[in-house]
């Protein structure tokens, strides 16, 4: 092939060359005897001919840069048509002879050999780009030109380039509406269900049978994969509104420890402010009591003893003066008694300031059991959490192998090429095996209708097909 490149490229270029050259001597000559001065008679044959050139090259460079204007080959067209008659009229006229044929020819081979060339670019570059169109065969159209119009509009309408392609799957929705009238007879078209006929329906779109047939499964994954996603939305929006009650109910508590703590500090400090004043008090009103009882008792002391004093003078007055002596002390007795009631009130004083200071630990310790109560609430929460978590994970981990061996018996089926009816009664089986332990009257028909979106009896069919299917022994 590479040999033959080269010998049409060195032809090519050979025939370009002496048409050019034969036309521009024609050309100039012509120019020369229709008024043309020696400059212009020279460039009027350039300009005829470069024009095709120029032309065509222009075609090629906005093709490929993908903006393609067919002017430029249509007017690459006309100066190869003015050329042609330009030079047959330069010898001879336009009548047909040998001589204005000998003229015309050499302008034809050249634009033949360009067109060949631009042909050829135009094919390497769709083929770069992996454009390139197999067109319908010239036969096809002379033996079958209805049913070639009708593929070929199926071609330009939904962009297949392969003709080939285009046959198979004309040719596979032949058979599979074959196998449609074997098996539901003459009047299949009518009694085949929607989803039989999908193949056909949508044959003008550029679908394949197995593509056609794969729609209401790829529908049911795309409601399953939504479901599943609606679900695991309303999973994680769970999970975090139960990490915002639990972080409020952390809050919470925190705030009460916080206030249990300080109505612990202010009552202890309350109770030792009333220890320290009750401790000052008694010990003031002791030292009060004590000092006003030494008082009196030294001013009675002094008094009577200038009355001993005065009345040591007088004989008869020696008695009263024992009297006297008698009553001082029972006075000092009596403050001495004084003295010691005093003293228990301070004792009493002691008493309630040791109490206040047991009540206060009492708070302390109550506050410590609520903070360890506490505590205990937030590990709790946090254990809550975490099994939260793990239940979720074990959720998701369940779901995605419940998909994944949907998946698989999906891919399954596919390969086994089962009508719709078939993957339906199968679909049902498993949802059986994996929600009911295999018991078919466990699922009712309103489930098996929510499933496949079908009416009572349909529904019910497809649960004794499934039923049928278990008892043979499949495991999906």
């Amino acid at each position: 092939m590479p040999a033959l490149y080269v010998v049409g490229a060195l032809a090519g270029g050979l025939v370009g060359v002496i048409g050019f050259a034969a036309s521009y001597t024609t050309l100039e000559a012509a120019a020369l005897r229709w008024g043309f001065g020696p400059t212009l008679a020279s460039a009027f044959p350039i300009g005829i001919d470069a024009s095709i050139v120029a032309f065509l090259a222009l075609d090629l460079v906005l093709i490929h840069r993908r903006t393609p204007w067919p002017v430029l080959r249509l007017s690459a067209h006309v100066m190869t048509g003015v050329t042609i008659v330009l030079n047959a009229s330069a010898h001879g006229g336009l009548s047909l002879s040998s001589k204005t044929l000998s003229h015309a020819v050499m302008p034809v081979l050249f634009v033949i050999g360009v067109e060949a060339g631009r042909r050829l670019v135009v094919r390497a570059a769709r083929l770069a780009e992996g454009r390139d169109v197999e067109g319908v065969p010239v036969h096809r159209w002379l033996l079958a030109p209805g049913p070639t119009f009708l593929l070929w509009r199926r071609m330009k309408l939904w962009g297949m380039s392969s003709y080939t392609r285009a046959v198979a799957l004309e040719k596979s929705r032949t058979i599979y509406a074959v196998r449609l009238e074997q098996r539901h007879g003459k009047r299949w078209r009518r009694i085949a269900k929607p989803e039989e006929l999908l193949p056909l329906t949508l044959a003008p779109y550029g679908l394949t049978v197995d593509e056609a047939l794969m729609i209401p499964e790829q529908e049911q994954r795309a409601e399953a994969d939504r479901a599943r996603k609606a679900k695991e939305r309303l999973e994680r929006e769970s999970a975090e509104e139960l990490d915002r009650r639990t972080a409020a109910k952390r809050r919470s508590t925190a705030a009460q420890i916080a206030d249990m703590d300080a109505d612990a500090s202010v009552a202890e400090a309350a109770a030792a402010m009333a220890a320290r004043t009750a401790t000052a008090e008694a010990k003031a009103g002791a030292d009060v009591a004590a000092a006003e009882a030494a008082a009196a008792l030294q001013a009675e002391a002094a008094a009577r003893a200038a009355e001993v004093e005065a009345q040591a003078l007088e004989t008869a007055a020696t008695a009263a003066a024992r009297r006297k002596t008698a009553e001082d002390d029972q006075a000092a007795a009596e403050a001495e008694t004084a003295a010691a009631v005093a003293r228990t009130a301070a004792a009493d004083a002691d008493q309630v300031a040791a109490d206040a200071e047991r009540a206060a630990a009492d708070v302390r310790a109550r506050a410590a059991d609520v903070a360890r109560r506490a505590a205990a609430v937030e590990r709790q929460a946090a254990e809550d959490r975490e099994a939260a978590a793990a239940a979720d994970r074990r959720a998701v981990d369940a779901r995605r192998a419940v998909a994944d061996a949907e998946a698989a018996a999906l891919d399954a089926e596919a390969l086994l090429r089962l009508n719709p009816t078939e993957r339906a009664a199968r679909y049902v089986a498993r949802i059986i095996l994996r929600d009911f332990a295999g018991d078919a009257d466990a699922m009712g028909v309103e489930s098996v209708m929510g499933a496949l979106d079908v009416a009572h009896g349909t529904a019910s069919k497809r649960r004794q097909e499934a039923a049928e299917l278990i008892a043979g022994g499949y495991r999906g």
